[in-house]
């Protein structure tokens, strides 16, 4: 196989190859998608399947403007600034409400290397996901790996997740 990749790889035309296979193929045309249900029916099959998560169960421990405020002194125009650039994740709980993830912030200030990641991850929940979970390739969470300075290494990381 490393010979037909390897010959694949080189040629620069599309003529057919021929390969010499030793045993019988057998050809697959799947089952495809099944039936078209509608919007209701698809919803009230997911939600057989989905259960209700709080957001803090999954992003760790979240404060609003006023208590980040109120902890860091961090004024409210000050964090939606952050949040504007990117340097902070802001999650939205409800319908209009943030909430910041406290996890991301050091002394009150933003972790550095934020604003590249999200420029990257432009979900908010996925950026927050990918950044709370280990990841062995890069030997810990991304999250962990920014406060220890090492923003090269994490923002490789979600390019290569990611791009």
């Amino acid at each position: 196989m490393e010979t037909v990749v390897a010959d694949l790889a080189g040629r620069g035309d599309s003529r057919p190859i021929k390969l010499d296979v030793e045993r019988p193929v057998e050809v697959s045309h799947g089952a495809g998608l099944g039936n078209v249900v509608d919007l209701e029916e698809g919803r009230r099959r997911v939600a057989e399947y989905a259960t209700a998560v709080r957001l803090e169960d999954w992003a760790g421990p979240v404060a609003g403007p006023s208590d980040i405020e109120r902890a860091f002194g961090t004024r409210r125009s000050t964090l939606h600034d952050w949040q504007k650039r990117g340097a902070v994740i802001g999650l939205l709980k409800g319908e209009r409400k943030h909430v910041f993830p406290l996890a991301q912030f050091l002394d009150g200030r933003p972790v550095k290397g934020m604003s590249e990641v999200t420029s990257i991850i432009r979900n908010s929940r996925a950026a927050w996901q990918w950044l709370i979970q280990p990841k062995p390739s890069i030997g810990g969470a991304p999250l962990d790996l920014l406060k220890a300075g090492q923003v090269n290494e994490v923002v490789a990381a979600a390019e290569r997740d990611f791009s």
